[in-house]
């Protein structure tokens, strides 16, 4: 059974792919964001994240989305079989989560993105931008670290490695019906 971690930058698709590999794997799907912030963009803070994570992760197949440092590496990375590096461009990462604030598209939990929030002093927006070369160094390692050895580990760097990536994956009997 496969147990598949994608991460990646806002605005790099992780929830968008992750849907798509667990429809295609017909595994359930976790969105860590839906797990983390409450309506009114309230987190839960990483100890309740923990919480709310260990029924989703308890069996032996399933796809999670989503980024929460410490959390995620102690409680997923264990048990991957696959972790998914979605690498993509700055330019890339900011055109989509500005549109998302743009169009105000639901995020989680009936929240909404707003350019307000996007541009705020610790918005999404300067977050990327600040961090943008050090996200670089440490998804260009990340395959090498010791956590990881058991795992198979891809980093995707454009849309095109992604549309590659999907291609090939099976679909199960059972896709889509979860």
């Amino acid at each position: 059974m496969q147990r598949i971690h994608l991460v990646g930058s806002s605005g790099a698709g992780k929830t968008t792919l992750g849907r798509l590999i667990a429809s295609r794997l017909a595994l359930p799907f976790v969105d860590l964001d839906e797990l983390y912030w409450e309506p009114g963009w309230v987190d839960v803070g990483h100890a309740e994240l923990s919480r709310r994570l260990a029924p989703h992760i308890a069996g032996d197949g399933w796809v999670v989305a989503g980024n929460y440092g410490p959390t995620t590496e102690r409680h997923l990375w264990p048990r991957l079989t696959h972790l998914v590096v979605l690498d993509l461009p700055l330019p890339l990462l900011m055109a989509r989560t500005l549109r998302r604030g743009v169009t105000r598209e639901p995020c989680c939990n009936g929240n909404r993105e707003s350019v307000a929030r996007l541009l705020h002093r610790e918005g999404v927006v300067r977050y990327l931008w600040r961090n943008g070369p050090r996200r670089r160094r440490r998804f260009a390692g990340i395959a090498g670290e010791a956590a990881l050895a058991h795992a198979q580990v891809m980093v995707l760097r454009t849309p095109a490695d992604v549309r590659r990536f999907l291609r090939t994956l099976p679909v199960r009997p059972s896709a889509g019906t979860g």
